[in-house]
């Protein structure tokens, strides 16, 4: 899936020029790419939820805008509020034609099992395959169909059909995507949690409230001082 973005240059780096970007709808983001320094940019916020929306559950390359010229990209790394969850940064990783890239692939299944059918518990454990492979290779998701699959079958990496000599899978064959599991199997797990629970309990040991974290910095972001 390719989407297209305008963005604009800009020049600001401290954070205070960034957070007024931000204050005015702007979203500061940078491009990167081999041999170069990065492009400072900055990209519409509300333009770009719409679009983002489009690529949530698939691989999107985001088509960039930038004075008439255009970079194929994708995003390597964002940086979302904690509380808000509006996106404050975005790197963007400049593709090069016949390079390979290193990309996460989502997992999409299809129909109902005939175990979930049966009352048994689908358990999805790997939503995401890394995966090798030329930019015009990237498939936008990797699609199973479930419905011939029964209670106590399972999934694995292993499984899945890639052509070998276009794409490299970055997990172990043996890796279980998802498996069927018989409700009493999962009633057994969780006496068993609970017991354990149990027993810290009475061990003494008292909980406490986790830290709160700070919204955290992106990589431009760390580099430059007010």
């Amino acid at each position: 899936m390719n989407l297209k973005v305008e963005a604009q240059k800009r020049t600001t780096k401290k954070k205070s020029d960034l957070k007024q970007l931000r204050n005015e709808g702007q979203i500061p983001a940078i491009i990167y790419g081999q041999g170069r320094d990065g492009i400072l940019i900055s990209i519409n916020d509300a333009d770009f939820f719409k679009i983002y929306r489009k690529s949530i559950g698939e691989v999107a390359f985001f088509d960039i805008n930038l004075d008439n010229h255009n970079y194929t990209t994708v995003i390597r790394e964002k940086q979302v509020h904690p509380l808000t969850r509006k996106i404050l940064h975005i790197d963007f990783m400049e593709l090069q034609e016949g390079k390979p890239i290193t990309i996460d692939i989502p997992v999409q299944l299809i129909g109902e099992s005939e175990g979930v059918k049966k009352g048994g518990v689908l358990e999805f454990l790997v939503r995401n395959i890394q995966i090798t492979c030329l930019p015009k290779d990237v498939p936008d998701a990797i699609q199973i169909d479930v419905t011939k699959y029964d209670m106590g079958d399972s999934i694995h990496v292993a499984d899945l059909e890639f052509d070998p000599d276009k794409i490299d899978v970055n997990l172990s064959p043996e890796t279980t995507i998802l498996t069927i599991a018989e409700p009493s199997e999962l009633i057994i797990e969780t006496e068993e949690e609970e017991e354990i629970e149990g027993e810290e309990l009475v061990e003494g040991e008292e909980a406490t409230e986790g830290e709160e974290t700070s919204e955290g910095e992106s990589e431009e972001e760390k580099e430059t001082q007010e």
